[in-house]
Protein backbone atom coordinates (compact mmCIF):
# COMPACT_ATOMS: atom_id res chain seq x y z
CA UNK A 1 0.00 0.00 0.00
CA UNK A 2 1.32 3.43 -0.89
CA UNK A 3 1.28 6.43 1.37
CA UNK A 4 -0.87 9.35 0.18
CA UNK A 5 0.96 12.42 -0.98
CA UNK A 6 1.21 14.95 1.81
CA UNK A 7 2.60 18.47 2.04
CA UNK A 8 6.37 18.43 2.30
CA UNK A 9 8.05 18.80 5.65
CA UNK A 10 11.71 19.09 6.41
CA UNK A 11 13.91 18.64 9.43
CA UNK A 12 16.76 20.63 7.96
CA UNK A 13 17.63 24.04 9.31
CA UNK A 14 17.40 26.43 6.36
CA UNK A 15 18.08 29.60 8.35
CA UNK A 16 21.05 30.41 6.14
CA UNK A 17 18.81 30.42 3.06
CA UNK A 18 16.93 33.41 4.43
CA UNK A 19 19.86 35.65 3.61
CA UNK A 20 19.24 37.46 0.33
CA UNK A 21 22.69 36.91 -1.23
CA UNK A 22 22.22 33.15 -0.97
CA UNK A 23 18.78 33.23 -2.57
CA UNK A 24 19.92 35.72 -5.19
CA UNK A 25 22.97 33.61 -6.09
CA UNK A 26 20.83 30.49 -6.53
CA UNK A 27 18.36 32.28 -8.78
CA UNK A 28 21.10 33.99 -10.79
CA UNK A 29 22.85 30.68 -11.40
CA UNK A 30 19.63 28.86 -12.31
CA UNK A 31 18.13 31.64 -14.41
CA UNK A 32 21.46 32.01 -16.18
CA UNK A 33 21.21 28.38 -17.25
CA UNK A 34 17.70 28.88 -18.65
CA UNK A 35 18.65 32.02 -20.58
CA UNK A 36 21.82 30.38 -21.89
CA UNK A 37 19.82 27.44 -23.24
CA UNK A 38 17.52 29.80 -25.15
CA UNK A 39 20.24 32.18 -26.37
CA UNK A 40 21.37 32.26 -30.00
CA UNK A 41 22.27 34.80 -32.65
CA UNK A 42 20.13 35.07 -35.80
CA UNK A 43 23.19 35.33 -38.06
CA UNK A 44 26.95 35.00 -37.58
CA UNK A 45 30.13 34.22 -39.54
CA UNK A 46 30.03 30.65 -38.15
CA UNK A 47 26.75 28.74 -37.78
CA UNK A 48 28.06 26.67 -34.89
CA UNK A 49 29.32 29.68 -32.94
CA UNK A 50 26.12 31.68 -33.42
CA UNK A 51 24.59 29.25 -30.92
CA UNK A 52 27.57 28.47 -28.70
CA UNK A 53 29.19 31.89 -28.19
CA UNK A 54 26.18 33.60 -26.56
CA UNK A 55 25.64 30.50 -24.42
CA UNK A 56 29.25 30.62 -23.26
CA UNK A 57 28.96 34.29 -22.37
CA UNK A 58 25.80 33.80 -20.33
CA UNK A 59 27.25 30.78 -18.52
CA UNK A 60 30.32 32.81 -17.57
CA UNK A 61 28.24 35.79 -16.44
CA UNK A 62 25.82 33.70 -14.35
CA UNK A 63 28.61 31.78 -12.63
CA UNK A 64 30.67 34.89 -11.96
CA UNK A 65 27.73 36.77 -10.43
CA UNK A 66 26.76 33.73 -8.34
CA UNK A 67 30.30 33.49 -6.99
CA UNK A 68 30.33 37.19 -6.14
CA UNK A 69 27.06 36.80 -4.22
CA UNK A 70 27.62 33.44 -2.53
CA UNK A 71 31.34 33.63 -1.69
CA UNK A 72 31.81 29.86 -1.95
CA UNK A 73 35.62 29.94 -1.87
CA UNK A 74 37.51 28.39 -0.24
CA UNK A 75 35.11 25.45 -0.82
CA UNK A 76 33.64 23.72 2.19
CA UNK A 77 31.63 20.51 2.45
CA UNK A 78 33.41 18.65 -0.36
CA UNK A 79 35.36 15.50 0.44
CA UNK A 80 39.18 15.52 0.06
CA UNK A 81 39.14 13.32 -3.06
CA UNK A 82 36.79 15.68 -4.88
CA UNK A 83 38.76 18.74 -3.79
CA UNK A 84 42.03 17.18 -4.93
CA UNK A 85 40.53 16.23 -8.31
CA UNK A 86 39.16 19.73 -8.86
CA UNK A 87 42.46 21.34 -7.91
CA UNK A 88 44.39 18.99 -10.20
CA UNK A 89 42.05 19.64 -13.13
CA UNK A 90 42.34 23.41 -12.74
CA UNK A 91 46.15 23.27 -12.36
CA UNK A 92 46.59 21.08 -15.44
CA UNK A 93 44.26 23.32 -17.45
CA UNK A 94 46.27 26.43 -16.59
CA UNK A 95 49.64 24.79 -17.29
CA UNK A 96 48.50 23.23 -20.55
CA UNK A 97 46.87 26.45 -21.70
CA UNK A 98 50.05 28.38 -21.08
CA UNK A 99 51.95 26.08 -23.44
CA UNK A 100 49.28 25.82 -26.15
CA UNK A 101 50.10 26.81 -29.71
CA UNK A 102 46.83 28.70 -30.20
CA UNK A 103 46.40 30.78 -27.08
CA UNK A 104 43.01 32.15 -28.14
CA UNK A 105 41.49 28.69 -28.38
CA UNK A 106 43.21 27.68 -25.14
CA UNK A 107 41.72 30.60 -23.26
CA UNK A 108 38.24 29.95 -24.60
CA UNK A 109 38.22 26.22 -23.80
CA UNK A 110 40.16 26.57 -20.55
CA UNK A 111 37.81 29.29 -19.35
CA UNK A 112 34.86 26.90 -19.65
CA UNK A 113 36.65 24.34 -17.48
CA UNK A 114 37.39 26.95 -14.82
CA UNK A 115 33.81 28.22 -14.91
CA UNK A 116 32.44 24.68 -14.70
CA UNK A 117 34.50 23.99 -11.58
CA UNK A 118 33.38 27.27 -10.02
CA UNK A 119 29.73 26.53 -10.82
CA UNK A 120 29.95 23.07 -9.23
CA UNK A 121 31.53 24.43 -6.04
CA UNK A 122 28.99 27.26 -5.91
CA UNK A 123 26.03 24.94 -6.43
CA UNK A 124 27.23 22.63 -3.65
CA UNK A 125 27.73 25.65 -1.40
CA UNK A 126 24.26 27.04 -2.11
CA UNK A 127 22.61 23.64 -1.69
CA UNK A 128 24.21 23.30 1.73
CA UNK A 129 22.44 26.53 2.65
CA UNK A 130 19.02 25.19 1.72
CA UNK A 131 18.80 26.13 -1.95
CA UNK A 132 19.03 22.66 -3.50
CA UNK A 133 15.36 22.54 -4.48
CA UNK A 134 15.62 25.97 -6.12
CA UNK A 135 18.65 24.95 -8.16
CA UNK A 136 17.10 21.65 -9.25
CA UNK A 137 13.87 23.40 -10.23
CA UNK A 138 15.83 25.77 -12.47
CA UNK A 139 17.62 22.78 -14.05
CA UNK A 140 14.29 21.15 -14.86
CA UNK A 141 12.93 24.38 -16.29
CA UNK A 142 16.04 24.81 -18.45
CA UNK A 143 15.61 21.31 -19.86
CA UNK A 144 11.94 21.77 -20.69
CA UNK A 145 12.40 25.27 -22.13
CA UNK A 146 15.31 24.15 -24.31
CA UNK A 147 13.71 21.02 -25.73
CA UNK A 148 10.47 22.92 -26.30
CA UNK A 149 12.30 24.91 -28.99
CA UNK A 150 13.41 21.67 -30.63
CA UNK A 151 9.94 20.15 -30.43
CA UNK A 152 8.48 23.32 -31.94
CA UNK A 153 10.93 23.02 -34.83
CA UNK A 154 10.10 19.32 -35.24
CA UNK A 155 6.43 20.17 -35.71
CA UNK A 156 6.94 22.97 -38.21
CA UNK A 157 7.77 26.15 -36.25
CA UNK A 158 10.48 28.36 -37.71
CA UNK A 159 12.80 30.93 -36.17
CA UNK A 160 16.08 32.60 -37.08
CA UNK A 161 17.39 31.37 -33.72
CA UNK A 162 16.74 27.71 -34.49
CA UNK A 163 19.22 25.24 -35.92
CA UNK A 164 19.66 25.52 -39.69
CA UNK A 165 21.02 21.97 -40.03
CA UNK A 166 20.85 18.80 -37.92
CA UNK A 167 17.25 19.56 -36.99
CA UNK A 168 15.39 19.47 -34.66
CA UNK A 169 18.02 21.30 -32.64
CA UNK A 170 16.02 24.39 -31.69
CA UNK A 171 18.18 26.96 -29.95
CA UNK A 172 20.84 24.33 -29.24
CA UNK A 173 21.89 24.46 -32.90
CA UNK A 174 22.11 20.68 -33.30
CA UNK A 175 19.68 17.87 -32.55
CA UNK A 176 22.38 15.86 -30.77
CA UNK A 177 23.14 18.77 -28.45
CA UNK A 178 19.48 19.07 -27.54
CA UNK A 179 19.14 15.33 -26.94
CA UNK A 180 22.22 15.23 -24.69
CA UNK A 181 20.87 18.09 -22.60
CA UNK A 182 17.44 16.45 -22.28
CA UNK A 183 18.94 13.12 -21.24
CA UNK A 184 21.04 14.73 -18.48
CA UNK A 185 18.04 16.72 -17.24
CA UNK A 186 15.77 13.65 -17.07
CA UNK A 187 17.15 12.17 -13.79
CA UNK A 188 16.90 15.58 -12.12
CA UNK A 189 13.22 15.94 -13.00
CA UNK A 190 12.55 12.33 -11.99
CA UNK A 191 14.13 13.03 -8.62
CA UNK A 192 11.67 15.88 -8.15
CA UNK A 193 8.74 13.65 -9.10
CA UNK A 194 9.78 10.76 -6.85
CA UNK A 195 10.65 12.87 -3.81
CA UNK A 196 7.82 15.40 -3.78
CA UNK A 197 4.81 15.16 -1.47
CA UNK A 198 2.76 17.60 -3.53
CA UNK A 199 0.40 16.44 -6.25
CA UNK A 200 0.91 19.55 -8.37
CA UNK A 201 4.67 19.15 -8.34
CA UNK A 202 4.32 15.47 -9.20
CA UNK A 203 2.06 16.33 -12.13
CA UNK A 204 4.34 19.06 -13.42
CA UNK A 205 7.46 16.89 -13.08
CA UNK A 206 5.76 13.97 -14.85
CA UNK A 207 4.74 16.25 -17.71
CA UNK A 208 8.31 17.59 -17.89
CA UNK A 209 9.65 14.02 -18.10
CA UNK A 210 7.24 13.33 -20.95
CA UNK A 211 8.46 16.39 -22.86
CA UNK A 212 12.11 15.43 -22.34
CA UNK A 213 11.57 11.83 -23.45
CA UNK A 214 9.63 12.92 -26.55
CA UNK A 215 12.52 15.19 -27.53
CA UNK A 216 15.10 12.44 -26.99
CA UNK A 217 13.12 10.05 -29.18
CA UNK A 218 12.54 12.57 -31.97
CA UNK A 219 16.22 13.51 -32.28
CA UNK A 220 17.33 9.95 -33.07
CA UNK A 221 20.57 10.70 -31.17
CA UNK A 222 22.27 7.38 -30.48
CA UNK A 223 24.36 8.80 -27.64
CA UNK A 224 21.26 10.20 -25.94
CA UNK A 225 19.28 7.00 -26.47
CA UNK A 226 22.04 4.90 -24.93
CA UNK A 227 22.83 7.37 -22.15
CA UNK A 228 19.25 7.98 -21.07
CA UNK A 229 18.42 4.25 -21.18
CA UNK A 230 21.40 3.42 -18.98
CA UNK A 231 20.55 6.29 -16.63
CA UNK A 232 16.95 5.17 -16.27
CA UNK A 233 18.08 1.61 -15.55
CA UNK A 234 20.39 2.85 -12.80
CA UNK A 235 17.72 5.05 -11.26
CA UNK A 236 15.13 2.28 -11.42
CA UNK A 237 17.54 -0.34 -10.06
CA UNK A 238 18.66 1.68 -7.04
CA UNK A 239 15.09 2.77 -6.26
CA UNK A 240 13.67 -0.77 -6.65
CA UNK A 241 16.32 -2.18 -4.35
CA UNK A 242 15.48 0.41 -1.72
CA UNK A 243 11.74 -0.22 -2.16
CA UNK A 244 12.21 -3.95 -1.57
CA UNK A 245 13.86 -3.25 1.77
CA UNK A 246 11.08 -0.79 2.68
CA UNK A 247 13.38 2.22 2.46
CA UNK A 248 10.99 3.90 -0.02
CA UNK A 249 7.47 3.09 1.15
CA UNK A 250 5.71 5.84 -0.84
CA UNK A 251 7.46 5.59 -4.21
CA UNK A 252 5.32 2.99 -6.01
CA UNK A 253 2.46 5.28 -7.01
CA UNK A 254 4.80 8.05 -8.19
CA UNK A 255 6.90 5.55 -10.12
CA UNK A 256 3.78 4.25 -11.87
CA UNK A 257 2.75 7.76 -12.89
CA UNK A 258 6.25 8.49 -14.18
CA UNK A 259 6.39 5.23 -16.12
CA UNK A 260 3.07 5.99 -17.80
CA UNK A 261 4.23 9.51 -18.72
CA UNK A 262 7.54 8.32 -20.14
CA UNK A 263 6.06 5.41 -22.06
CA UNK A 264 3.21 7.50 -23.44
CA UNK A 265 5.59 10.24 -24.56
CA UNK A 266 7.82 7.78 -26.42
CA UNK A 267 4.85 6.28 -28.26
CA UNK A 268 3.38 9.69 -29.06
CA UNK A 269 6.69 10.99 -30.41
CA UNK A 270 6.83 8.13 -32.91
CA UNK A 271 3.13 8.02 -33.78
CA UNK A 272 2.28 11.72 -34.19
CA UNK A 273 3.25 13.06 -37.66
CA UNK A 274 5.98 15.71 -37.64
CA UNK A 275 7.78 17.98 -40.08
CA UNK A 276 11.08 16.09 -39.99
CA UNK A 277 12.09 14.84 -43.42
CA UNK A 278 13.94 11.67 -42.48
CA UNK A 279 15.28 9.79 -45.49
CA UNK A 280 14.32 6.39 -44.10
CA UNK A 281 10.76 5.07 -44.07
CA UNK A 282 11.38 3.62 -40.59
CA UNK A 283 13.83 6.11 -39.02
CA UNK A 284 13.35 5.18 -35.36
CA UNK A 285 13.64 1.46 -35.98
CA UNK A 286 16.78 2.09 -38.02
CA UNK A 287 18.32 4.12 -35.19
CA UNK A 288 17.43 1.45 -32.64
CA UNK A 289 18.85 -1.41 -34.67
CA UNK A 290 22.00 0.59 -35.44
CA UNK A 291 22.84 1.67 -31.90
CA UNK A 292 25.95 -0.48 -31.74
CA UNK A 293 27.05 -0.23 -35.39
CA UNK A 294 30.67 0.76 -35.85
CA UNK A 295 31.51 -0.66 -39.27
CA UNK A 296 29.89 2.14 -41.27
CA UNK A 297 28.46 5.65 -41.03
CA UNK A 298 29.12 7.91 -38.05
CA UNK A 299 30.12 4.99 -35.82
CA UNK A 300 32.95 4.02 -38.16
CA UNK A 301 34.01 7.66 -38.49
CA UNK A 302 34.18 8.00 -34.72
CA UNK A 303 36.46 4.97 -34.39
CA UNK A 304 38.83 6.36 -37.02
CA UNK A 305 38.86 9.73 -35.29
CA UNK A 306 39.42 8.17 -31.87
CA UNK A 307 42.38 6.18 -33.15
CA UNK A 308 44.00 9.26 -34.65
CA UNK A 309 43.28 11.29 -31.51
CA UNK A 310 44.96 8.67 -29.32
CA UNK A 311 48.01 8.91 -31.56
CA UNK A 312 48.02 12.67 -31.05
CA UNK A 313 47.72 12.17 -27.29
CA UNK A 314 50.65 9.74 -27.27
CA UNK A 315 52.79 12.43 -28.89
CA UNK A 316 51.84 14.86 -26.08
CA UNK A 317 51.09 12.62 -23.05
CA UNK A 318 51.81 14.96 -20.14
CA UNK A 319 49.90 18.20 -20.79
CA UNK A 320 48.37 17.50 -24.20
CA UNK A 321 48.26 20.00 -27.05
CA UNK A 322 46.41 22.62 -25.00
CA UNK A 323 42.74 23.30 -24.21
CA UNK A 324 40.72 23.73 -27.40
CA UNK A 325 43.73 23.02 -29.62
CA UNK A 326 42.66 19.59 -30.90
CA UNK A 327 41.26 20.93 -34.22
CA UNK A 328 44.45 22.78 -35.13
CA UNK A 329 46.73 19.85 -34.23
CA UNK A 330 44.62 16.98 -35.54
CA UNK A 331 46.15 17.32 -39.02
CA UNK A 332 49.44 16.04 -37.57
CA UNK A 333 48.00 12.54 -37.23
CA UNK A 334 45.00 12.41 -39.60
CA UNK A 335 45.21 11.27 -43.23
CA UNK A 336 43.85 13.56 -45.93
CA UNK A 337 40.84 11.27 -46.49
CA UNK A 338 39.77 11.33 -42.85
CA UNK A 339 35.96 11.89 -42.76
CA UNK A 340 36.47 14.35 -39.89
CA UNK A 341 37.68 16.92 -42.42
CA UNK A 342 35.37 18.99 -44.61
CA UNK A 343 37.89 20.65 -46.89
CA UNK A 344 35.35 22.82 -48.66
CA UNK A 345 34.57 24.74 -45.47
CA UNK A 346 36.61 27.70 -44.24
CA UNK A 347 36.68 26.02 -40.82
CA UNK A 348 37.24 22.44 -42.01
CA UNK A 349 36.75 20.56 -38.76
CA UNK A 350 34.60 20.60 -35.62
CA UNK A 351 36.04 22.45 -32.61
CA UNK A 352 36.21 19.19 -30.65
CA UNK A 353 36.50 15.45 -31.25
CA UNK A 354 33.31 13.39 -30.99
CA UNK A 355 34.05 12.52 -27.36
CA UNK A 356 34.67 14.48 -24.18
CA UNK A 357 37.24 11.92 -23.10
CA UNK A 358 39.17 12.04 -26.36
CA UNK A 359 39.30 15.84 -26.05
CA UNK A 360 40.49 15.62 -22.46
CA UNK A 361 43.16 13.05 -23.28
CA UNK A 362 44.55 14.86 -26.32
CA UNK A 363 44.25 18.45 -25.09
CA UNK A 364 45.16 18.14 -21.39
CA UNK A 365 46.94 14.80 -21.13
CA UNK A 366 46.58 11.66 -19.06
CA UNK A 367 46.74 13.54 -15.75
CA UNK A 368 43.55 15.43 -16.58
CA UNK A 369 41.78 12.18 -17.50
CA UNK A 370 42.77 10.68 -14.13
CA UNK A 371 41.62 13.82 -12.31
CA UNK A 372 38.25 13.80 -14.11
CA UNK A 373 37.75 10.10 -13.36
CA UNK A 374 38.65 10.66 -9.71
CA UNK A 375 36.13 13.49 -9.48
CA UNK A 376 33.43 11.35 -11.08
CA UNK A 377 34.15 8.40 -8.80
CA UNK A 378 34.23 10.61 -5.69
CA UNK A 379 30.83 12.12 -6.51
CA UNK A 380 29.37 8.76 -7.59
CA UNK A 381 30.52 7.19 -4.32
CA UNK A 382 28.43 9.68 -2.36
CA UNK A 383 25.46 8.78 -4.55
CA UNK A 384 26.06 5.07 -4.01
CA UNK A 385 26.27 5.55 -0.24
CA UNK A 386 23.02 7.55 -0.26
CA UNK A 387 21.38 4.77 -2.29
CA UNK A 388 21.88 2.45 0.68
CA UNK A 389 20.11 4.85 3.07
CA UNK A 390 16.37 5.54 3.17
CA UNK A 391 13.78 8.10 2.10
CA UNK A 392 14.66 10.99 -0.17
CA UNK A 393 18.39 10.34 0.22
CA UNK A 394 17.93 7.14 -1.77
CA UNK A 395 16.19 8.97 -4.60
CA UNK A 396 18.86 11.69 -4.59
CA UNK A 397 21.59 9.06 -4.76
CA UNK A 398 19.81 7.21 -7.57
CA UNK A 399 19.30 10.43 -9.54
CA UNK A 400 22.92 11.49 -9.05
CA UNK A 401 24.21 8.12 -10.23
CA UNK A 402 21.81 8.15 -13.18
CA UNK A 403 22.93 11.62 -14.23
CA UNK A 404 26.61 10.67 -13.99
CA UNK A 405 26.12 7.44 -15.96
CA UNK A 406 24.14 9.29 -18.64
CA UNK A 407 26.79 11.98 -18.96
CA UNK A 408 29.63 9.44 -19.02
CA UNK A 409 28.07 7.41 -21.83
CA UNK A 410 27.10 10.46 -23.88
CA UNK A 411 30.54 11.95 -23.35
CA UNK A 412 32.17 8.85 -24.77
CA UNK A 413 30.22 9.17 -28.01
CA UNK A 414 29.87 12.94 -28.48
CA UNK A 415 30.99 16.35 -27.27
CA UNK A 416 28.83 17.05 -24.21
CA UNK A 417 30.66 18.76 -21.35
CA UNK A 418 32.77 20.63 -23.90
CA UNK A 419 29.65 22.72 -24.53
CA UNK A 420 28.62 25.53 -22.14
CA UNK A 421 24.95 24.70 -21.48
CA UNK A 422 25.34 21.01 -20.52
CA UNK A 423 28.49 21.87 -18.56
CA UNK A 424 26.55 24.32 -16.38
CA UNK A 425 23.64 21.87 -16.10
CA UNK A 426 25.80 19.02 -14.81
CA UNK A 427 27.70 21.40 -12.50
CA UNK A 428 24.50 22.70 -10.88
CA UNK A 429 22.71 19.34 -10.89
CA UNK A 430 25.63 17.38 -9.45
CA UNK A 431 26.35 20.01 -6.81
CA UNK A 432 22.73 20.17 -5.64
CA UNK A 433 22.11 16.41 -5.72
CA UNK A 434 25.41 15.77 -3.94
CA UNK A 435 24.20 17.87 -1.02
CA UNK A 436 20.84 16.05 -1.05
CA UNK A 437 22.73 12.77 -0.80
CA UNK A 438 24.78 13.96 2.17
CA UNK A 439 21.83 15.83 3.75
CA UNK A 440 24.14 18.41 5.27
CA UNK A 441 23.44 22.04 6.02
CA UNK A 442 26.34 24.40 6.49
CA UNK A 443 26.92 25.51 10.05
CA UNK A 444 28.69 28.58 8.73
CA UNK A 445 25.61 30.53 7.68
CA UNK A 446 27.24 33.91 7.52
CA UNK A 447 29.81 35.07 5.03
CA UNK A 448 33.16 36.15 6.51
CA UNK A 449 33.53 39.82 7.34
CA UNK A 450 36.38 40.14 4.83
CA UNK A 451 36.63 38.17 1.60
CA UNK A 452 39.16 35.33 1.59
CA UNK A 453 42.17 35.36 -0.72
CA UNK A 454 40.80 32.36 -2.64
CA UNK A 455 37.49 34.15 -3.18
CA UNK A 456 39.24 37.26 -4.50
CA UNK A 457 41.46 35.28 -6.88
CA UNK A 458 38.56 33.24 -8.24
CA UNK A 459 36.39 36.33 -8.64
CA UNK A 460 39.10 38.19 -10.57
CA UNK A 461 39.83 35.21 -12.84
CA UNK A 462 36.14 34.67 -13.58
CA UNK A 463 35.73 38.38 -14.23
CA UNK A 464 38.55 38.31 -16.79
CA UNK A 465 37.23 35.26 -18.64
CA UNK A 466 33.72 36.73 -18.58
CA UNK A 467 34.94 39.96 -20.14
CA UNK A 468 36.81 38.00 -22.78
CA UNK A 469 33.67 36.01 -23.61
CA UNK A 470 31.57 39.18 -23.80
CA UNK A 471 34.03 40.59 -26.34
CA UNK A 472 33.85 37.41 -28.43
CA UNK A 473 30.07 37.50 -28.60
CA UNK A 474 30.03 41.25 -29.21
CA UNK A 475 32.37 40.77 -32.17
CA UNK A 476 29.97 38.23 -33.66
CA UNK A 477 27.02 40.56 -33.16
CA UNK A 478 28.92 43.32 -34.99
CA UNK A 479 30.07 40.96 -37.76
CA UNK A 480 26.50 39.89 -38.43
CA UNK A 481 26.29 37.62 -41.45
CA UNK A 482 29.91 38.41 -42.39
CA UNK A 483 28.97 40.04 -45.69
CA UNK A 484 30.00 43.57 -44.69
CA UNK A 485 33.77 44.02 -44.81
CA UNK A 486 33.69 47.17 -42.68
CA UNK A 487 31.75 45.35 -39.95
CA UNK A 488 34.25 42.48 -40.08
CA UNK A 489 37.11 44.94 -39.62
CA UNK A 490 35.48 46.33 -36.48
CA UNK A 491 34.70 42.83 -35.24
CA UNK A 492 38.35 41.80 -35.68
CA UNK A 493 39.45 44.73 -33.53
CA UNK A 494 37.16 43.57 -30.73
CA UNK A 495 38.06 39.88 -31.04
CA UNK A 496 41.43 39.48 -32.78
CA UNK A 497 41.45 35.76 -31.95
CA UNK A 498 38.40 34.79 -34.02
CA UNK A 499 39.52 32.61 -36.93
CA UNK A 500 36.24 32.91 -38.89
CA UNK A 501 36.44 36.71 -38.77
CA UNK A 502 40.16 36.99 -39.50
CA UNK A 503 40.13 34.44 -42.35
CA UNK A 504 37.20 36.25 -43.99
CA UNK A 505 39.30 39.42 -44.05
CA UNK A 506 42.44 37.53 -45.12
CA UNK A 507 40.65 36.16 -48.18
CA UNK A 508 38.66 39.29 -49.01
CA UNK A 509 40.96 42.31 -48.55
CA UNK A 510 43.88 43.21 -50.77
CA UNK A 511 47.13 41.68 -49.62
CA UNK A 512 48.41 45.07 -48.52
CA UNK A 513 45.44 45.49 -46.20
CA UNK A 514 45.13 41.83 -45.23
CA UNK A 515 48.75 41.21 -44.18
CA UNK A 516 47.94 41.35 -40.46
CA UNK A 517 44.95 39.07 -40.86
CA UNK A 518 46.94 36.54 -42.90
CA UNK A 519 49.70 36.43 -40.30
CA UNK A 520 47.07 36.01 -37.57
CA UNK A 521 45.37 33.01 -39.20
CA UNK A 522 48.76 31.42 -39.92
CA UNK A 523 49.55 31.61 -36.22
CA UNK A 524 46.11 30.27 -35.27
CA UNK A 525 45.65 27.38 -37.73
CA UNK A 526 48.61 26.99 -40.12
CA UNK A 527 47.49 23.62 -41.54
CA UNK A 528 43.93 24.48 -42.49
CA UNK A 529 43.24 24.76 -46.24
CA UNK A 530 41.79 28.28 -46.06
CA UNK A 531 44.88 29.46 -44.18
CA UNK A 532 47.17 28.02 -46.81
CA UNK A 533 45.14 29.63 -49.57
CA UNK A 534 45.29 33.06 -47.90
CA UNK A 535 49.02 32.69 -47.21
CA UNK A 536 49.74 31.57 -50.78
CA UNK A 537 47.72 34.46 -52.20
CA UNK A 538 49.76 37.01 -50.27
CA UNK A 539 53.12 35.26 -50.31
CA UNK A 540 53.25 34.45 -46.60
CA UNK A 541 55.04 31.29 -45.52
CA UNK A 542 53.27 28.75 -43.29
CA UNK A 543 55.17 26.56 -40.92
Amino acid sequence: MTTPIQPATSTLDFTAADRWPTRAAAHVLGAGLVVAVLAALPVAPSDLDRHQLPKETLVHIATWLAVLLARPFPPRGLRPAALFALAALVTITVLSGGLAGNGWLAMRAGSLILTGVAAFVTARHLAARGMASVLLAWCGLAGVAGVATGLAQAYGAQSLLFAATRVPGGTFGNRNFMAHFAAITLPIVMYTALSTRRRRVLGAASLACAVLVAAIVLTRSRAAWLGSSAGLLVLAGVSARAWRRNALPAVAMRAAILSAAVGGAAVAAIAIPNALAWRSSSPYIDTFTGLAKSDEGSGHGRLLQYGNTVRLALKHPVLGVGPGNWPVRYAEVAPSNDPTWVFGDVVPINPWPSSDWMALLSELGIGAVIAALLLGVAVAWRGWQAGKASGDRVVAGAALLAMLVTTFIEGNLDAVLLLPAPLLLISIGAGALLQQCDQTVSADSASPASPSRAYLVVSIVLGVVTLRSVLQTTAYVIAGSGRSTSRLVWAARIDPGSFPIRIALALRLTCADAKGDVLAVVRMAPNWPATREAARRCGVRTR
